[in-house]
């Protein structure tokens, strides 16, 4: 922590980057970071790889999306919320650039790539992790800081349903609440909200559920036709591997997504199996509750039964 922090303290223009496809835990973790270094006299900007998906404007609007043509100045570049450096696209060229690197993380498969690392691999997630970082900085929250610190903790721990919650969890958030904004309000966004299309889309996933190894894997697919049959964008289709995880008896939950040039894939365990090992087999990682990866040059359903193979033989040694 402390050589993050030296960093930090000596920096005067910081960039701050998490990775593709942000998540709230990913956008709450890189808002607040700006918010506070600009709270210590510091310039700050949050570079984004794309405009956040709808559903999570809510969270705020404190980004510029990069641009790969342009010059940026800044003499320090922190990564927040981000495992490698493949997760930040086309903005590692800016990371490279600006040479002077920190990286603070709780995904236990983090590769350690910048100058500075501070990863807490068991940690809910980055917004707690920042939380302790702001009181070592003695760095006075404000309300805004805290309902981003709130919002990433929040929904990176299921609304505090996840095994990654512990004692120092609780205590963070009930710390952060005691500031002025409305949390039941973030949670009810986060967890309980869906545009109508989203709901038809979480029905047919639902009605389509597949079961394998005497029910211990499930397995959710996106295809291309149901974004357009459902007026979805890729970007703001629902959280197919959550449906698939709470089926009864599920291990290990999968959910295949076909995109325009790639299949992105997620898995959820409930408890027992390690799906960040699963990942790892196809070059991604994540935690030992929850990873993804990539697959390209393979349809969907080739690709579903690479994963399920390899899920199946996760399952059996259970």
């Amino acid at each position: 922590m402390e050589a993050v922090i030296d960093k930090l303290n000596k920096a005067k223009s910081v960039a701050v980057l998490t990775h593709i496809s942000e998540d709230p835990d990913a956008l709450g973790s890189a808002f607040a970071l700006c918010s506070a270094l600009r709270k210590s006299g510091k310039t700050a900007v949050c570079y984004v790889s794309e405009k956040p998906r709808e559903q999570h404007k809510f969270i705020g609007g404190d980004y510029e999306i990069y641009d790969k043509d342009k010059v940026y100045e800044h003499d320090l570049c922190v990564c927040v919320d981000c495992g490698d450096l493949k997760r930040l696209g086309d903005r590692v060229k800016l990371f490279k650039e600006i040479g002077n690197t920190a990286n603070i993380d709780h995904h236990r498969t983090n590769t350690l790539f910048a100058d500075a690392n501070y990863v807490e691999g068991e940690t809910s997630s980055t917004g707690e992790i920042l939380f302790r970082i702001f009181e070592r900085m003695k760095i006075e929250l404000d309300s805004e800081i805290a309902r981003y610190l709130y919002t990433a903790i929040c929904s990176d721990t299921g609304c505090f349903k996840y095994s990654s919650v512990s004692p120092e969890t609780f205590i963070t958030a009930s710390r952060l609440i005691g500031y002025d904004f409305d949390a039941a309000l973030i949670a009810r966004l986060l967890f309980d909200t869906d545009s109508l299309s989203a709901a038809r889309f979480k029905a047919d996933l639902m009605s389509n559920i597949e079961s394998y190894a005497d029910g211990r894997v499930t397995l959710t697919r996106m295809t291309a036709d149901m974004y357009r049959r459902y007026g979805m964008p890729e970007s703001e289709a629902p959280n197919g591997v959550e449906i698939s995880r709470r089926i009864e008896g599920t291990e290990i939950a999968v959910c295949v997504k076909e995109k325009h040039d790639r299949i992105e894939v997620s898995l959820r365990s409930n408890g027992r199996a390690d799906v960040s090992e699963i990942a790892g087999l196809f070059g991604g990682g994540g935690h030992r509750a929850a990873a993804g990866f990539k697959i390209t040059g393979k349809t969907l359903d080739e690709a579903a039964e690479a994963v399920i193979s390899a899920c199946e033989k996760a399952a059996a040694e259970l």
